[in-house]
């Protein structure tokens, strides 16, 4: 890959002005050659973000049994994972939670299995989170208007809602509910006035172009934020663990980035096991954020181990500016 088509590569997605050319480049830039993809995303990632990447933390507040079927989930009743049911928690575990991750210069959301946290549950959680104080995050399921509307009063700014896949591969992930229930729970949040957490996970067995096309989506839906997850492959789901290396895994983020230039990417499960010793080159690849500690069912590095990563490249850790893009 030449250093020229390099250059015209960043010039066009600071410009936000890349093509379907430009993205067929991308999806098809030799292994050999990543370093010089990677200085391109990097280079992307720094003008609209500087070195500031952001770190959350996530409470599964509500686990296991869930009616859906994704194929890859380990709390979903159809697979045959070892996860403890979990009713919904308490507000002072949920506050202790809240304090515990602010505390260490992370945002805080909360998560619950299931379609959808039932009417009566949000009413309860609604009551834990205005208790908080400060903005928190959720991941609920597919809310109503109504219910949307409940949590933005309690104090709820951002919510997390992944199409997961491209329209296209969807169906071999997921048969109980459709891909348009999703993003239409992604616009009713965007209409409730909270900023929007939207993305997926890969090494499902998805091509390249399932790839693209998820991002093409999140382009067009405008999402403030993408989560990047990489399967982590739980005995009892239906999903192998994933045949992608670690430099396939982080050219995703890159082909991320290059589609949607000025937005959080995240890196989130998967990452431990899937990228390794090469996990600090996810920045360089395009991310500016990550999960931090633990995530639903899995364990994750510790907070201290990923403020050592981010502190040895160089970076800041903290809040990303939204007013300099």
């Amino acid at each position: 890959m030449s250093f020229s088509r390099a250059e015209k590569l960043l010039e066009r997605a600071i410009g936000k002005k890349i093509t379907q050319e430009d993205v067929e480049t991308v999806i098809s830039w030799p292994g050999e050659d990543l370093s010089l993809l990677f200085a391109v995303t990097d280079r992307v990632r720094r003008h609209y973000f500087a070195d500031a990447v952001e770190p959350c933390a996530i409470m599964n507040i509500k686990s296991g049994g869930c009616s859906e079927d994704c194929a890859f989930c380990s709390q979903s009743a159809h697979n045959d994972a070892s996860v403890t049911v979990q009713a919904l928690s308490g507000k002072e575990e949920i506050l202790t939670h809240y304090h515990q991750a602010t505390s260490k210069g992370l945002k805080f959301g909360v998560v619950s299995s299931g379609k959808r946290l039932s009417s009566r549950d949000i009413i309860k959680l609604a009551d834990a989170l205005r208790e908080c104080d400060g903005p928190v995050h959720a991941s609920l399921g597919i809310l109503s208007e109504k219910e949307f509307d409940i949590l933005t009063k309690a104090g709820v700014v951002c919510y997390n809602h992944n199409l997961e896949t491209s329209r296209n591969f969807f169906s071999q992930i997921v048969t109980t509910h459709t891909y348009d229930d999703r993003v239409s729970t992604i616009k009713k949040a965007k209409t409730a006035g909270m900023r929007t957490c939207c993305g997926g996970i890969f090494g499902l067995g998805e091509s390249w172009n399932d790839r693209a096309d998820l991002f093409a989506e999140l382009h067009r839906l405008d999402v403030d934020t993408i989560p990047i997850n990489f399967i982590n492959s739980i005995p009892g789901t239906k999903i192998a663990p994933p045949g992608e290396s670690s430099l396939e895994f982080l050219k995703i983020i890159s082909l991320c980035r290059i589609i949607l230039p000025d937005k959080i990417i995240k890196v989130c499960g998967g990452r431990e096991i899937n990228l390794g010793k090469l996990q600090g080159l996810m920045f360089y690849a395009g991310a500016n954020g990550y999960i931090s500690g633990d995530y639903l069912t899995t364990k994750g590095d510790s907070v201290e181990s990923d403020d050592k990563m981010v502190e040895g490249l160089g970076l800041r850790k903290g809040m990303v500016d939204e007013d300099n893009k």
